[in-house]
């Protein structure tokens, strides 16, 4: 990792651990029945295998928290400048149902990857609040893991620095 890079992955964790970045808690989560495609850990852990030599990001979601819809147009920022074969974007909804989730992205489209988080998938990662972003090297290496809504002026250099170093 550049010395750079490193810097810079350190005042992102620095700033979400003194609360300068927004997230949300899980108060508030609606509740229903629904079916939506849905990944648990060993599924992640082969889609992550599958983009070795590209960069992934997955950023844990939910329809009820106002810091994540914040979140999804920065990441269509990244998908529009980064190509598909660079760059992987996974947005994992945490929401106990997929009912908010369709309504929300019939309002709302996307043209990224959306999936329900299945299982322990979140708790594996350390994940206490949303949004949260882990991002991984094109080896496979998580080279960032934090809560918080990040601009794109803060995630573009990160994720390009990632992408250059394929």
């Amino acid at each position: 990792m550049t010395k750079t890079l490193m810097k810079f992955t350190l005042l992102l964790v620095l700033a979400a651990c003194l609360g300068l970045l927004p997230a949300c808690s899980g108060e508030g989560k609606p509740g229903a029945q629904e079916k939506f495609d849905s990944v648990d850990m060993p599924g992640l852990n082969k889609l992550i295998a599958a983009n070795k030599g590209k960069v992934t990001l997955i950023m844990f979601w939910a329809t009820w928290c106002p810091a994540c819809k914040t979140e999804l147009p920065v990441l269509e920022q990244l998908r529009a400048k980064y190509p598909k074969e660079k760059l992987d974007i996974l947005a994992l909804s945490v929401d106990d149902t997929d009912q908010a989730m369709r309504e929300y992205l019939k309002t709302r489209p996307t043209t990224l990857t959306v999936l329900m988080a299945k299982g322990d998938v979140s708790s594996e990662f350390g994940v206490r609040s949303i949004p949260s972003l882990v991002i991984f090297d094109g080896e496979g290496q998580v080279a960032f893991n934090s809560a918080g809504a990040y601009p794109f002026e803060m995630l573009d250099p990160v994720i390009g620095q990632l992408v250059k170093a394929q």
